[in-house]
């Protein structure tokens, strides 16, 4: 297996998440201008531009989602007692939090687009029906295309055709906005239980380094002991050793005397 530092999807990760994370304050940006233009092509023109960087961010992101499957899958075959493998494990833990605040982040900001652009609706229908209530007003947003109104009023005043342009844009904006979201929702879904089974993996693995130090825990205490207990051995097999060393000498000191000429005489 290749080193982990040695670059590669590490390093493509970190490299896309910044992209996107400058893409997503471009894109807000770009919403922000298209909320406030003035000039129906000016705002033709800015969201094209934010549905061009919309595009592009996605395919990062499901890039980036696709990276860090690999990374766990190959880190569930990285043996444990490789010294790479917390570092590995750590660095993906980091990345992949990450991902996920930025994913929720983009999602907030789209859910923020999306609700400032049901406002505008709001108010172009109020245009056609002054006296809309909010349940009226509310069901339209939520099923413009099925909507008569503005078709009606077309035949009656300027102001409702230039806000049947206005609406049509709003809704396919809208759905446009919804899908992203929900994309967004289930990516970040992924990721935490992406999350969630890469932590259990990193469980195992530290049960098992408990576990293998607590083995060689016990087997350094078992050493001690058969070491203590071969030195005690040594200590009497010398001491009997040398107590037979003494009762040797005093045998012989004793025969000594015994047998001496005086002894005899």
């Amino acid at each position: 297996m290749a080193n982990f530092s040695s670059g590669g999807f590490f390093e493509d990760v970190e490299r896309d998440l910044g992209t996107i994370q400058n893409n997503i304050r471009t894109i807000n940006s770009l919403q922000t201008s298209i909320l406030s233009s003035t000039s129906n092509y000016q705002e033709s023109q800015t969201s094209a531009q934010r549905d061009a960087l919309v595009a592009q961010t996605r395919k990062l992101v499901l890039g980036v989602r696709d990276r860090l499957k690999n990374i766990a899958t190959e880190n569930a075959r990285w043996p444990p007692t490789d010294p790479n493998s917390q570092p590995r494990r750590q660095r993906y833990a980091f990345l992949s939090e990450k991902f996920s605040r930025i994913l929720d982040e983009y999602r907030t900001l789209e859910g923020g687009y999306m609700k400032q652009q049901k406002e505008r609706m709001a108010r172009q229908y109020k245009v056609v029906n002054p006296n809309a209530t909010h349940a009226e007003i509310d069901n339209y947003v939520a099923n413009a295309s099925n909507q008569p109104i503005f078709q009606q009023a077309l035949v009656q005043t300027g102001a409702a055709r230039d806000a049947l342009n206005e609406v049509r844009k709003r809704h396919d904006d809208i759905k446009q906005i919804e899908s992203t979201i929900t994309e967004l929702a289930q990516l970040f879904e992924e990721m935490q239980v992406l999350v969630e089974q890469q932590d259990a993996v990193v469980m195992d693995i530290e049960q098992h380094v408990e576990g293998t130090v607590g083995k060689i825990d016990n087997a350094q205490q078992q050493l001690d002991k058969a070491q203590a207990s071969a030195l005690s051995a040594r200590k009497k097999k010398w001491l009997c050793l040398l107590i037979l060393i003494l009762i040797i000498a005093v045998i012989v000191i004793v025969l000594l005397i015994y047998f001496k000429p005086w002894n005899k005489s």
